[in-house]
């Protein structure tokens, strides 16, 4: 039990729990004192509750000071984000570091291991396509948001930015993909948008961690790339592999976004974030 002597003398938990599980059972280890970084969707939308890739919002873990005063907890919680938007957010701070963003189309492509286990039956994904995942538009429609949104006076404030997004279940054992169309605030030529793809950097407290891709961005040149057979275990299934980058005939620029759902959408995320926090002081 959280309340016993062992448990209460962990300092870092990592949680893999269902939703509804992770409800009561993750405040319990969080208020005897462990950080828990979590894999669940519960806590994402709290506002005290950080919601972090160290390559895009290492700043957010703040809010943890915010999360012990209101919640009386001696350790905290922090959320990794939802696996498909993972590479997507990588990608779109790039753009709006160097940019700007106002708005986006993004279509996925998801992998069945991102359903979990059992996960689908045979009969249903074999050779075809499911274009409905439950709750997973709403998602991907706003957790980008809250990532690429600026601390202020210890709260989130959103990204202003446009997001439509279609999620689809398709034949590939792992690997998200997701075909994005953007349009940038500062117009810009697809050269320029390549070399801020290609330059991405993780701010420096995040660069040097253990589990930090020497690239967190692979912009790849052929014309048929990113694909999970092939690219799937960039920077050992850390990296965020970008292709096709082109003009878009309604927006701006397209691309091809590929990342790996269980290694840096899961439990490598969870794994960076932990490092994080050690590096900023929150677990000693």
């Amino acid at each position: 039990m959280p309340n016993s002597p062992d448990v209460a003398a962990v300092l870092l938990a990592f949680s893999a729990l269902p939703a509804a599980a992770a409800q009561s059972v993750e405040p319990l280890f969080a208020a005897s004192g462990a950080a828990v970084c979590t894999n669940a969707s519960t806590f994402r939308t709290a506002e005290d509750v950080p919601l972090v890739l160290p390559e895009v919002n290492p700043e957010h873990t703040h809010l943890i000071e915010r999360q012990r005063f209101v919640r009386g907890w001696k350790g905290c919680i922090v959320a990794n984000a939802n696996c498909t938007i993972t590479g997507l957010t990588i990608t779109l701070k790039a753009l709006l570091d160097s940019f700007g963003l106002k708005r986006l189309f993004v279509v996925s492509m998801q992998a069945v291991s991102g359903a979990g286990y059992p996960g689908i039956a045979s009969m249903d994904i074999l050779g075809n396509v499911v274009p409905y995942i439950d709750g997973e538009e709403d998602k991907m429609e706003w957790e980008p948001l809250k990532m690429l949104g600026n601390l202020q006076d210890g709260e989130v404030v959103l990204a202003d930015l446009a997001i439509s997004a279609q999620a689809n279940r398709v034949a590939v054992i792992d690997g998200h993909m997701l075909c994005l169309s953007v349009e940038l605030e500062k117009k810009s030529t697809l050269e320029e948008v390549r070399q801020a793809l290609r330059q991405f950097a993780a701010p420096e407290i995040s660069r040097e961690l253990p589990s930090a891709p020497a690239f967190p961005i692979l912009l790849s040149d052929e014309p048929d790339r990113p694909q999970p057979r092939l690219d799937l275990t960039a920077g050992g299934g850390m990296t965020t592999v970008v292709g096709r980058v082109r003009e878009d005939t309604l927006l701006d620029y397209r691309m091809v976004i590929l990342s790996h759902n269980t290694i840096r959408g899961a439990a490598g995320g969870s794994i960076y974030n932990a490092e994080l926090l050690v590096r900023q002081g929150w677990i000693s």
